[in-house]
């Protein structure tokens, strides 16, 4: 009599499990064993920024399109606060040979360059060496180019930096400064310089430096 009972009972379970079982690999178990998890570019990323989790974004892959050495949630600590070395649009996968140390960022071509206090129309006070800037015309409507930023000078050439140990990464905590910047100092190429001068010199275009923050509204 108990037999009679379990068969039908068991039948049922198995029935249930095997339609669990469809159920969880159709929904997450497929992507579980076939793909795997890869970052790659939230935005196009120029070259020359320094490179942080706002810049990436995570995504499921399958593996026959996965680039050997691509960098991974957990590997990403590998190019974190490096310095892109070329273009990388938008969705594409990563390598770190994509990638270098801030203080090498001068080879390959590249120099320290200066914007002229009397080029700029605007710019914010919390400007830090290290960070990263749009620059545009005054209106806002002609992109000149994405810098990363050498110096920030006062009018005495002394460097321009946080006071009251006020030394944050985050734009919006960064309250106090040794003093007033004066002039900015960016890192890229003599040809791409040039291409700044002639706009501020020869057209008499003021420019608009724009910083990029990391999580500024949260």
């Amino acid at each position: 009599m108990r037999m009679r009972i379990l068969r039908p009972l068991l039948g049922i379970i198995l029935i249930v499990l095997s339609v669990l079982a469809l159920l969880w690999w159709e929904n997450t178990g497929r992507e579980q064993l076939l793909m795997s998890s890869v970052m790659v570019a939230k935005e196009n990323i120029q070259r020359g920024t320094i490179i942080g989790e706002q810049n990436f974004v995570e995504i499921n892959n399958i593996s026959e399109s996965t680039i050997p050495g691509s960098i991974t949630p957990k590997s990403f600590y590998k190019i974190k606060g490096l310095v892109a070395k070329q273009y990388i649009p938008k969705l594409s996968q990563v390598i770190p040979k994509m990638f270098m140390k801030k203080d090498k960022i001068l080879l390959e071509g590249n120099s320290i360059f200066p914007i002229k206090d009397v080029w700029i129309d605007s710019r914010s006070s919390s400007l830090r060496k290290g960070d990263t800037i749009d620059i545009f015309d005054e209106s806002g409507q002609c992109y000149v180019g994405t810098f990363p930023i050498a110096y920030v000078k006062d009018s005495n050439e002394q460097e321009v930096v946080g006071t009251e140990g006020n030394h944050s990464e985050e734009v919006l905590q960064r309250d106090f400064s040794s003093s007033i910047i004066s002039r900015v100092e960016i890192i890229t190429s003599l040809e791409e310089y040039k291409k700044i001068w002639e706009l501020a010199e020869k057209q008499s275009m003021k420019l608009l430096l724009i910083q990029k923050g990391e999580n500024i509204y949260e």
